[in-house]
Parts: C-alpha cells; sequence; structure tokens
C-alpha cells in the first residue's frame, strides 16, 4: 500500500513577506513612473527603441542590442520585458552569470505566470555547468506548463533541458 504524504504547511510569514515585497515594488514604480527622468521619453518612444534593439538583435548585432536595452533600463527600470530582453542578450551573447539575476529581477517585476524568465535562467544555470540547480527549477515549469495548454511549447523546453541534464549525469 502506497503512504500518501501531507503537503507542508506553507510558511504565512514567508508569503506575507513576498507580498509585501511585490506592494512596496509596484509603489516604487508608481513613484519613478512620476519623475522627471521616467518622463523624459514617452512609452511610445520606448517602444520604438524596443523595437530597434529587437531588430538588432535578430540581425545578431548583439552589442548594439544590449546598449539600446541597457538604454532603456535607465528610463523604464521596471519594464520586465525590456529585462527579459536585456538578459537574452547577455545569454546569447554567452554571459550566462550576469544574465542570472536580470532573469529574476524581470520574474519578480513582470507576471509571475510567465514562466520564460525561470526557463532562460535554468538554461543559464546548465550551461555554466551547475545541472542541480537547473533541474531544480526546471521541475516546477514543466508542472506549471503542463496545466495550461498554451504553455506547452515552453514544456517542451524545459522537459529536453531537463533530459539533457539527466543524460549527463
Amino acid at each position: 500500500m502506497k503512504s500518501i504524504a501531507i503537503p507542508p504547511v506553507p510558511d504565512v510569514a514567508q508569503a506575507i513577506d513576498f507580498v509585501a515585497l511585490r506592494d512596496s515594488i509596484r509603489d516604487l514604480h508608481r513613484r519613478f513612473s512620476e519623475s522627471d527622468l521616467a518622463k523624459r521619453f514617452s512609452d511610445e518612444q520606448v517602444n520604438v527603441l524596443y523595437s530597434v534593439g529587437h531588430g538588432l538583435f535578430t540581425q545578431g548585432k548583439f552589442e548594439s542590442a544590449l546598449n539600446v536595452f541597457k538604454m532603456i533600463m535607465v528610463y523604464r527600470p521596471f519594464d520586465a520585458r525590456n529585462m527579459e530582453a536585456y538578459a537574452t542578450t547577455l545569454k546569447r551573447m554567452g554571459r550566462f552569470e550576469e544574465a542570472i539575476p536580470i532573469f529574476a529581477a524581470a520574474l519578480l517585476y513582470g507576471e509571475l505566470s510567465d514562466p520564460m524568465p525561470s526557463v532562460h535562467m535554468a538554461e543559464c544555470l546548465a550551461a555554466l555547468g551547475r545541472a542541480d540547480e537547473s533541474a531544480r527549477m526546471l521541475r516546477p515549469i514543466i508542472d506549471l506548463a503542463g496545466v495550461d495548454s498554451a504553455y506547452g511549447e515552453v514544456r517542451l523546453r524545459a522537459e529536453n533541458l531537463l533530459a539533457m541534464l539527466r543524460r549527463q549525469e
């Protein structure tokens, strides 16, 4: 007969701390958006800059793309989409160690339901030879992506990386 394990009781204090952190970040974001620095570029102008950076990235001009995304971060430091683009460029350049904290910030500032920053982080960890850490990140991503069919491609990517990591053990 199989034994059933009772899940651990969630740490409410930790959950409250996360909610407080999220609220603090949103407040900081609101205050920054009202600052003179944030108003130097309109959202439309920032979107144009982002498009330029994206175009440079797709052309393989990673150093130039990185500079564009870096400039956007000055004027929109809480923009998760730009953070992810910046970190993806770093990753593409092989600068995995630098990319990981930027992906973590994108995860924090972006939509919590978006698994892509976590997938990118797992890929960076794997590239750095940190297979155990990468595998620990992939398992929840696979579970989450299995719940929503919209994340089928993400799940496949995470499963393939996890399978590769297992073959290397």
